[in-house]
């Protein structure tokens, strides 16, 4: 595993691929877990078009989440960054693992949402 990104007193922040990241932390040691994974074929590179149909990239996602839940401590909390298109079926991944107590949602000024044809939406 590499070096934490940023470590003090109070805090370590680990920035790098989860795959290599968290199997070198102690079990229940994290606090929270803040990540931005891929969002299946929202991007046109690779990382984010590596999976055939959005079940495969659940699947991959609950794997990665069985090793959130393995380092996460007991009062720890996630925050998961999903597609609008994925949120819902990456909520019930989620909440199969964890108790989902609230949703956040973003809506950036320059968004997807401001693409659309209102009418259209109908």
């Amino acid at each position: 595993m590499s070096d934490p990104y940023y470590s003090d007193e109070f805090v370590t922040l680990y920035h790098g691929d989860c795959r290599e990241v968290l199997p070198a932390l102690r079990p229940g040691s994290v606090g929270c877990v803040f990540t931005d994974p891929p969002y299946f074929r929202v991007k046109g590179d690779w990382w984010d078009r590596q999976w055939d149909t959005p079940e495969l990239f659940v699947a991959w996602l609950g794997s990665i989440a069985d090793e959130w839940r393995r380092v996460m401590a007991g009062n720890g909390s996630l925050y998961c960054f999903a597609s609008p298109r994925m949120a819902a079926r990456v909520e019930v991944e989620l909440s199969s693992r964890f108790n989902v107590l609230n949703r956040i949602r973003w809506i950036k000024e320059a968004g997807w949402h401001n693409k659309a044809e209102k009418e259209a939406l109908r």
